[in-house]
């Protein structure tokens, strides 16, 4: 399977599809920041790649071949997150004033007590309550990275979104990748063996996710990590030379978002 094509093209794709401080969560190249002076890409030729993959999957890692090895802006929806609840963050407070005690002694939001309030059957109120208030953030870090990277004159960036499926997103970009290991056993396997994780854990993560076959069928394009380490960077590379080639005359999504903010 590996072997044949680790990349699996649907034929869907072949349409035409219609401030804070630069941080690590935003995944700017050293080739993106050199370029700032050119005046940035035309409209209609920068195009929104969304990254998606469930628990488990490999996304993490191929988000990184991306930008560590071929050097394609990707913005971590995790990593934005991350800084969100770190010490100082803008949803330390808002956060801390909906669910008392999650805050950590260094001031910020402590995610297995934040778990505690949000995850599970009996508390999708409690976390449709977060997601009220972290989402509109993520939203502006998006923006904020899509804006920098047009004025470096990047073609081609990714978002690397953990639900984009589960809350819509697939609407806000030109194409989805999604990443998959091919199997809930080696899903189930890679997941448990990751500290503090338990089976009770992982079927409450499991259960707010689209199943992954669901996903693969609705994707774009599928990467897939149960090839070996090598195939997949394969993979990656083959799909990102492509899009780079051939992804801006699909590239439309950034375009209308700023029609649709200038009003």
């Amino acid at each position: 399977r590996c072997a044949a094509e680790a990349v699996a093209r649907v034929h869907r794709f072949t349409r035409a599809v219609q401030s804070r401080p630069r941080t690590r969560a935003h995944r700017l190249t050293p080739r993106a920041e050199a370029s700032t002076e050119t005046g940035g890409s035309p409209e209609g030729t920068m195009l929104l790649l969304g990254l998606t993959g469930s628990i488990g999957m490999g996304k993490s890692a191929v988000s990184s071949m991306m930008t560590e090895k071929l050097r394609v802006p990707v913005l971590d929806s995790d990593a934005v997150v991350h800084e969100l609840y770190s010490p100082g963050g803008d949803a330390v407070e808002p956060v801390a004033a909906l669910f008392p005690g999650v805050v950590d002694p260094d001031g910020g939001i402590s995610r297995p007590e934040l778990g505690k309030f949000v995850l599970g059957p009996d508390n999708e109120a409690a976390m449709a309550a977060l997601e009220a208030v972290v989402h509109p953030l993520v939203d502006a870090a998006r923006w904020k990275f899509l804006h920098d990277a047009e004025a470096a004159g990047e073609t081609l960036v990714v978002l690397d979104i953990p639900l984009l499926y589960e809350k819509g997103y697939e609407n806000t970009v030109d194409a989805v990748v999604v990443v998959s290991a091919g199997s809930v056993e080696t899903q189930r396997r890679r997941v448990l063996a990751r500290p503090g994780m338990t089976p009770e854990k992982f079927e409450a993560i499991a259960a707010r996710q689209v199943p992954d076959a669901e996903k693969r069928s609705m994707a774009d394009f599928v990467i897939d990590t149960g090839c070996s380490l090598a195939e997949t960077e394969q993979a990656v590379g083959r799909l990102v030379t492509e899009l780079r080639a051939t992804g801006a005359g699909r590239a439309a999504v950034w375009s209308r978002m700023k029609a649709e903010r200038r009003g």
